[in-house]
């Protein structure tokens, strides 16, 4: 059985909206095969729907169950990613995302952010080299005071980067799921 993790308060500070980092369509496209902001492995989720957000968190929550029950995580991270290795479709192994950043990755790229880089601090086994789980994300401005919504909402932490991205990060190895459900349900209200 595995416990939630708990890690040390990661920095927040305000958002200055005037300086959030811009991306065009030129480099999100350029992204997938060139890579982007130094993430060799980027993966472009632009264009994700709430209902694959849906799904994304549904099967984040059992990975979660699963996780829970192993007596060894880094056994079972291991077979998770010979699991994945195996995917066909990009949601097949969701689209490559550690567990933990799963919904919180899905959400954003759903409003409109670009996530760029992820990492889930080794709360699920495995070799991670972040302190705490985060998603680093390009944040327009348009919808910078939403994310700022759900992040509060979600207890969530936000923090500028230096050039202009935004990290949310989360203190434990589930904020971030939290953070794709409130989302999630911020959506459905709004319909």
């Amino acid at each position: 059985m595995i416990a939630v993790r708990v890690y040390p308060a990661p920095p927040e500070c305000e958002i200055d909206v005037e300086a959030l980092a811009t991306l065009t369509e030129e480099e999100a496209d350029a992204g997938e095969d060139d890579g982007l902001q130094g993430n060799q492995q980027y993966r472009d989720l632009r264009g994700i729907s709430w209902d694959q957000v849906a799904d994304g968190l549904k099967a984040e929550a059992a990975l979660f169950q699963r996780f829970a029950a192993s007596d060894d995580l880094d056994a079972e991270a291991e077979r998770y990613d010979e699991e994945r290795e195996e995917a066909f479709l990009p949601e097949e192994d969701l689209w490559g995302l550690d567990v933990g950043v799963i919904g919180a990755t899905l959400a954003l790229s759903a409003m409109g952010a670009t996530p760029v880089s992820s990492c889930n601090a080794g709360g699920f086994g495995g070799v991670h080299t972040a302190q705490f789980p985060h998603v680093a994300f390009f944040l327009p401005r348009k919808i910078a005071g939403e994310v700022m919504a759900v992040a509060e909402a979600a207890g969530a932490g936000l923090a500028m980067t230096i050039g202009g991205l935004v990290c949310l990060s989360g203190k434990t190895d589930l904020a971030l799921h939290r953070f794709g459900e409130v989302a999630l349900a911020q959506h459905r209200k709004a319909e």
